[in-house]
């Protein structure tokens, strides 16, 4: 085998990405001399559909021309949260918001239409849904990414949301095996561990797998019952193919999660790490960032198959790997794909509106009422971890100001007891205060500060993100779960508080004491 023919196969198992909205130099190099074939992109990469359609064709313009395959072009579209689509495209509510409608259909029409919008401009993998049980409720880096806290909820969604993705075309990729919800560490900033039986974590990514699920993604996380060498599941062939493949029958495609974050980069490093990811069980790494590193994985795996490091039933197996990667490539390239023209339709747009809409949950139902001048206030969307896209929308009391009129107060992150009492002070003049929480159960300040309101006017609280902040909430509190800081969820609360619409939502997680209300 000659060197290209070598790194021809070895590209295939790496996903990179790269800065800009348009083919950075180094990654063009990368993909030219080390056949790196498959890209991941971000909402850095994505300002509009024209120019989102111009950078894909580019993309497999030069795949195509360097590495004589198809590319896989993967992007985080969730929903909600974690959206990385620019507001021309239809972004969808994410996974709780999905569930707190309670039929999965309604799944199954987001990934449907979030599949149909992306295989139209040129993206081809979908690193969703979470197939993740968030049964930790101060989990920081899942939440309302995740279904629910209930194993057979998340099974029923989660599939619902993949076999829509599917059946517009895009390979779903269910994350993050084998299971990120009980966790209280973000694994982009360290390594957590998982301790004890998680069995009924397992359970959506068996059902998705019965279902014919394409990919699966691992997790940087310590599973110390199914593997006792300190090794994240990333990096375990005890779990990646042992139990993953061969128990679960998992057939398809194992991508790993961002080798670059910490868990990962500090632990092993990024490149030793692939490599490790690579022998384990991992068909395709992914480098989201610094395509230099996919460059040094490459190297270092044309030299461990030289050297003999890889052995000759590792590179039997790289081979096998490569070939599942090359017959999903194929299936993705049969599928007839819609016009661009289908992107951000007026059909479209009716349906996420009414999942927004549907999705607000009436948590505590005590009497409430705007009055005259109502006071809008909340914190900004702060990046609360490092998958959010937070920082660029309008912040919620100006928002909600704008729609219904009345006074707005942008408030800090977690405030402080003085400036929690200059609010209380501003808020004797105003017959109500609409306040919107973000992650407030892990920054207390803004639950205290709701609360020390509601001593001297009503109140009305929507927790914008997870909806675990309204458990702290004083019980003369009317809440609501609103599952996301955009300004669709905006207008939704807004038709809510006008009266327009009723909030039909039903919690699906338990919160203090409550539980699929």
């Amino acid at each position: 085998m000659t060197r290209e023919e070598l790194r021809l196969m070895i590209g295939q198992h790496l996903v990179c990405g790269f800065d800009g909205t348009t083919i950075s130099d180094e990654f063009r190099k990368a993909v030219s001399t080390h056949k790196i074939a498959n890209v991941i992109l971000f909402a850095r990469n994505i300002e509009s559909r024209e120019q989102l359609m111009k950078l894909t064709a580019d993309i497999r313009k030069l795949v195509r021309s360097e590495c004589h395959t198809d590319a896989l072009i993967c992007v985080d579209q969730e929903g909600g949260m974690v959206t990385r689509l620019s507001s021309d495209f239809t972004n969808i509510p994410g996974a709780m918001a999905l569930s707190a409608t309670g039929e999965s259909r309604n799944a199954y029409d987001a990934g449907f239409l979030t599949a149909t919008e992306l295989r139209s401009c040129g993206v081809n993998v979908d690193f969703a849904p979470t197939l993740d049980v968030n049964s930790n409720p101060d989990n920081p880096v899942i939440g309302v990414r995740s279904y629910s806290d209930d194993p057979s909820m998340v099974s029923e969604f989660g599939g619902a949301m993949a076999r829509g993705l599917r059946d517009g075309g895009v390979m779903a990729c269910g994350k993050h095996f084998p299971g990120h919800g009980d966790t209280h560490v973000d694994s982009h900033l360290s390594l957590p561990t998982v301790a004890g039986d998680i069995s009924s974590h397992l359970q959506p990514f068996k059902v998705a797998i019965d279902d014919g699920i394409e990919g699966i993604m691992s997790s940087h996380i310590l599973f110390p019952e199914l593997e006792d060498r300190n090794l994240p599941a990333t990096m375990s062939r005890r779990i990646l193919t042992d139990l993953l493949k061969k128990e679960m029958g998992f057939e398809g495609l194992v991508f790993s999660d961002c080798m670059e974050m910490k868990a990962i980069a500090d632990n092993w490093g990024t490149v030793d790490g692939s490599l490790a990811a690579l022998q384990a069980g991992v068909d395709i790494v992914c480098i989201s960032h610094h395509v230099n590193l996919g460059v040094e994985v490459v190297e270092l795996m044309e030299k461990a198959i030289q050297d003999g490091t890889l052995g000759m039933a590792g590179f039997m197996e790289l081979k096998e790997s490569t070939q599942k990667i090359l017959r999903q490539k194929k299936r993705l390239a049969e599928f007839s794909v819609k016009p661009s023209s289908v992107i951000g339709t007026r059909e479209h747009a009716r349906l996420n509106r009414e999942l927004h809409e549907r999705s607000i949950t009436l948590v505590n139902d005590v009497p409430f009422s705007l009055g005259a001048n109502p006071l809008f206030i909340g914190p900004r969307p702060f990046r609360a971890t490092n998958v959010s896209d937070d920082g660029n929308q309008l912040h919620f009391g100006a928002a909600l100001s704008d729609l219904m009129g009345g006074e707005h107060l942008l408030v800090g992150d977690d405030p402080t007891e003085d400036e929690i009492g200059k609010v209380v002070e501003r808020a004797k003049s105003h017959e109500s205060v609409v306040v919107g929480t973000y992650n407030g159960h892990l920054h207390r300040g803004q639950l205290a500060l709701a609360n020390a309101v509601s001593e001297v006017t009503a109140v009305c609280v929507f927790a914008l993100r997870n909806p675990y902040d309204l458990s702290a909430l004083n019980p003369s509190i009317r809440s609501y779960a609103a599952w996301s800081y955009t300004p669709m969820t905006f207008e939704a609360i807004a038709r809510v508080l006008n009266g327009e619409i009723q909030a039909t939502g039903r919690l699906p997680i338990r919160l203090g004491g409550r539980a699929n209300a």
